[in-house]
């Protein structure tokens, strides 16, 4: 039986008799769990996830491209080198003191260019960046113009807020859907280490100054992605989502 065939057989029963609420959400994710680490065991040291019928999990690619494990995703990567052929909103060539976050995303390089934020932003303390993408085959190009961040902290945080008060930022990231899996590239100020968890599993990418990517398992990243970072002392807040952060074609 399909998962969306045992949901709505679930859904009916929830209607009709007193089964706990989410229950079928339940069981659909629970069943795709036990699928996929059967999946993963039977491939031996290559691990690839079908993707099918309602199978909603991006897809993991074949060993050597940096195909994940049953944890979701595969390990972090440092940030890369910007592209030749990037250039900024003026058509020069950018500097690297414009790059605020570069990294290597499936088969392209995504790279994050500082922009001057709207007048409104500015006197929220917002900041802004337009995303390139460079693919291995072709030209480079803008997948967003303006992409503002640093606007708000998740509500009740008080170390984001207070954070963000001195003036450093906060942070950015960004999901990239490429080929059927989902990268997460982030950056956080000098001083500062970022963990990504995705589903409950973390993922430690460490200082992130000019950016690291990592993959992971989700079907909505917004739900289900969080991206962290610590101080020097041990202090930990969530670097908010922006909105457009999450990159489909």
């Amino acid at each position: 039986m399909r998962d969306h065939e045992v949901a709505a057989l679930l859904d009916h029963a929830v209607a009709t008799v007193e089964l706990s609420p989410g229950l079928a959400q339940r069981v659909v994710t629970g069943s795709r769990a036990r699928r996929r680490r059967r999946l993963l065991l039977s491939g031996g040291t290559v691990a690839v996830v079908v993707a099918a019928g309602a199978l909603l999990l991006p897809q993991l690619g074949p060993a050597g491209r940096g195909g994940g494990s049953e944890r979701g995703g595969a390990g972090p990567t440092a940030a890369a080198d910007v592209p030749a052929g990037i250039v900024g909103p003026d058509g020069r060539p950018v500097t690297q003191a414009q790059v605020v976050a570069v990294g290597r995303v499936g088969t392209e390089t995504l790279v994050l260019i500082r922009r001057e934020p709207r007048a409104e932003e500015r006197a929220a303390g917002g900041q802004a960046v337009e995303v390139l993408t460079a693919p291995d085959v072709g030209e480079p190009r803008r997948l967003l113009d303006h992409l503002s961040y640093d606007l708000a902290c998740v509500d009740g945080d008080v170390v984001c807020a207070a954070v963000r008060s001195a003036g450093s930022g906060l942070g950015v990231a960004v999901a990239r859907r490429s080929g059927g899996r989902l990268y997460v590239l982030a950056q956080a100020p000098q001083g500062r280490t970022v963990e990504v968890v995705a589903n409950g599993v973390p993922h430690p990418l460490g200082a992130a100054p000019r950016g690291a990517v990592v993959e992971v398992v989700a079907a909505e990243p917004y739900e289900e992605v969080q991206v962290w970072a610590s101080t020097e002392d041990g202090r930990r807040y969530q670097i908010p989502w922006a909105p457009g952060a999450v990159l489909i074609d």
